[in-house]
């Protein structure tokens, strides 16, 4: 479940007591459909933080940085590509994953999978092209672990 949604009801939540009831994060999101500069009564507001909370509970990564969020699929710790542990992402977002998994290879988290030559091991990805296989290392479970979003 998302951290913001916890500690409080939505079926508590009026636009009289709105900003008292809800997370900053929230109020800051839902303030600008308030009257008078927005149109939302109490039942179309709870009905907005129900749509909130089951997006957030379907997506428990959309919040998270991108490094966080490529440490979450590794966090099995088994080899793959990034085209393998994103199969829907748009080609831009892969672009940024790599570019986030060299930051991770340089911080000593990842590494690119090697044979006993040296030479990078590929696999043919989603789009017919050869790409590099990411092996986790134990210093990404361990930030895992620290920022709190695994368990030992």
């Amino acid at each position: 479940m998302s951290h913001r949604f916890t500690n409080w009801s939505i079926s508590d939540v009026t636009i009289q007591n709105y900003s008292e009831v809800l997370p900053e994060s929230l109020v800051l999101q839902v303030e600008i459909f308030i009257p008078p500069s927005g149109s939302f009564d109490t039942a179309t507001l709870q009905r907005y933080l129900e749509n909130l909370k089951n997006y957030e509970e379907e997506d428990p990564t959309f919040a998270m940085t991108l490094a966080n969020r490529l440490r979450m699929a590794f966090q099995d710790m088994t080899p793959d590509t990034i085209c393998g542990k994103f199969p829907n992402a748009d080609l831009p977002l892969k672009r940024r994953l790599r570019c986030v998994a060299e930051y991770l290879i340089r911080a000593g988290e990842f590494d690119k999978m090697r044979d006993v030559n040296g030479k990078l091991i590929k696999k043919r990805g989603v789009l017919g092209k050869m790409v590099v296989i990411y092996q986790p290392l134990l210093k990404m479970r361990d930030t895992l672990i620290r920022q709190g979003l695994v368990k030992k």
